[in-house]
């Protein structure tokens, strides 16, 4: 009788530790195709805004030339570009540690 239970309470601990490397792995699979999708997103992220811009300062250099004028608009709009992308990278990475967690 003991050994049918020394038997039944080994099998149940193989058992709790596969559950548990099972359940490890489903995690570390949803952290990977979580850090894919962000990675898309803030990849998009970026052509977007600096798309836009780039677009707008070659749109500025078609109607003023290389000029003063033109890097006065285009610096500034790159500078508050670039505050505005980290703004929302920051957003994408307080999201990836809610999505991984």
């Amino acid at each position: 009788m003991e050994s049918g239970e020394n038997t039944r309470q080994y099998l149940d601990e193989i058992w709790k530790k596969v559950r548990v490397q099972e359940y490890d792995r489903y995690q570390l699979e949803k952290a990977e195709e979580n850090k894919k999708i962000l990675r898309k997103m803030e990849i998009k992220l970026s052509c977007l805004v600096f798309g836009c811009l780039g677009f707008m300062s070659l749109i500025l250099y078609f109607i003023l030339g290389f000029s003063m004028e033109w890097l006065v608009m285009c610096i500034p709009a790159f500078l508050i570009g670039v505050q505005f992308f980290e703004y929302l990278s920051f957003i994408l990475a307080k999201r990836r540690i809610y999505f991984e967690n």
